[in-house]
């Protein structure tokens, strides 16, 4: 609704802006408008004027759709396949070379990590209060700024506090991550002065568009505000020096976290075929909003003292750079290709049959890893505690290593956190890449528990290039 209402306030301002110049001119210069010049000024131009907008917004977003279609196809020639050491042949890993997270529990990755024996849990709100006016639970960033990147009016467009919130939780993330990806990105070749035809230019070697940066959002995002956005981070790359030749932006709506899976599932598998290529991936999203909270409230799915098994209202933002095979080195990850299960294996009504098919998918799944991946060490799951997801999870950890201390060595991060929409998968890959780096075993994420649609994704630490693999000195 509120895109349809910008369209037709713009093509209001157009006829009114055309038809106060030409009153204007015929009134100064005392002429007398005949019925075609007022058909032709008062009726074609601003209808053209409208057209050639809607045109140019239209072709701008095809640009955007073009750039995360390149960005998410599998290229014809697939990526070599990875050897084990048995023959068997499996697919090659993207490579996640750095992550970061700014959620409401107020903790960066290595410390929440640290505290995943006993997680923080959302806090009781003395804003936000259920039907029977008791405090809900929410996990919010403190003293936030949710001006400092929108107001409550920017350039025309009205904006929500879930918007604000969500864009001031990013602008750290976004500044972060940007400086990663400026370092990361390959060296331009040096300019060389040279004569043609008896005059003097610079020549510098071709520049290739190489990164993709994506920003997810939830539904209920206005057109406008998503094409401000949009500028909004292509002027945050140009202020960090990455040539706009290089780069690509685009921001795409997902639904929920389960469609951010599928898209992040499409992602990991192009990647993995595109050995020259990066991508940024981003996510915000806040909750913490009146409307929002009332809405949940009211169709009794908000979490509540006599309601404990519903939603908890969180909020944050998160990003990761992705490359091709072969960017990963000490230090950074693998993202191995991610699991979704079939509806029909999930959505069963006994759960010990659910569970079958889980941990059968699961060590079906262990055939297409390395085999050095296999041991896990570490589960980021979207289960709530005390939920049937909790034991899934341990199910299908314990199909790829039996030997898992599970209760230890996992940590349900909505549980910390609350509903993070389109943030979740995005932050859980951060905080796999930081426990790889604490912990150089496999770390497992497991998606999906409490929808019945399963998403089983694995990271691990990135190696130095084999032999093999590295360029000739002769």
């Amino acid at each position: 609704m509120a895109g349809w209402t910008g369209k037709a306030a713009s093509v209001l301002l157009v006829f009114i802006a055309t038809w106060g110049s030409a009153i204007m001119y015929w009134r100064s210069t005392g002429a007398t408008p005949s019925g075609m010049d007022m058909l032709l000024y008062l009726g074609l131009l601003p209808a053209g004027v409208s057209s050639a907008g809607f045109m140019a917004t239209g072709l701008l977003r095809q640009g955007a759709d073009k750039a995360l279609e390149k960005a998410t196809r599998s290229p014809d020639n697939d990526a070599a396949p990875v050897a084990r050491e048995d023959g068997v042949k499996v697919a090659a890993a993207a490579a996640l070379t750095a992550g970061q997270i700014n959620l409401g529990v107020g903790l960066d990755a290595p410390a929440l990590l640290a505290a995943a024996a006993a997680p923080p849990r959302p806090a009781l709100s003395a804003r936000f209060r259920d039907g029977q006016n008791l405090p809900v639970r929410v996990s919010e960033v403190a003293q936030l700024d949710e001006l400092e990147v929108l107001g409550e009016r920017e350039q025309g467009i009205d904006t929500t506090p879930r918007e604000r919130r969500a864009l001031a939780l990013l602008a750290p993330v976004l500044d972060e991550l940007l400086g990663e990806a400026a370092m990361a990105l390959p060296v331009l070749e040096a300019r060389e002065e040279v004569v043609v035809a008896g005059l003097r230019r610079n020549d510098e070697g071709r520049v290739d568009n190489v990164l993709t940066i994506e920003l997810l959002v939830a539904h209920g995002w206005s057109d406008a505000l998503l094409h401000w956005v949009r500028d909004w981070l292509m002027q945050r790359v140009l202020e960090f020096g990455v040539d706009g030749r290089r780069f690509d932006v685009a921001v795409t709506v997902v639904g929920d976290d389960n469609q951010a899976w599928r898209h992040l599932h499409r992602l990991a598998d192009a990647l993995s075929r595109a050995p020259d290529r990066w991508h940024l991936l981003l996510a915000c999203d806040s909750c913490i909003d009146p409307d929002v909270i009332q809405g949940w409230l009211a169709n009794g799915v908000l979490a509540t003292a006599r309601h404990p098994e519903g939603r908890t209202p969180g909020e944050g933002a998160a990003g990761v750079l992705l490359a091709g095979p072969g960017m990963a080195t000490e230090g950074n990850g693998c993202l191995w290709p991610p699991l979704a299960l079939e509806a029909d294996a999930t959505q069963v009504a006994r759960p010990a049959e659910r569970r079958r098919h889980l941990t059968t998918a699961a060590s079906q799944w262990k055939q297409s890893l390395p085999q050095d991946e296999h041991s896990v060490q570490f589960v980021l799951h979207d289960a709530r505690q005390g939920s049937d997801g909790v034991v899934d999870a341990a199910l299908a950890a314990s199909a790829l290593n039996p030997d898992l201390e599970f209760g230890t060595g996992n940590l349900s991060l909505p549980a910390s956190a609350g509903e993070l929409g389109p943030v979740l998968p995005v932050a859980m890959l951060a905080l796999a890449l930081e426990q790889t780096r604490r912990n150089t075993g496999p770390v497992l994420l497991l998606a999906g528990t409490e929808a019945q649609q399963r998403v089983m994704a694995l990271v691990s630490a990135g190696s130095t290039p084999q032999a093999a693999d590295l360029p000739s000195t002769t």
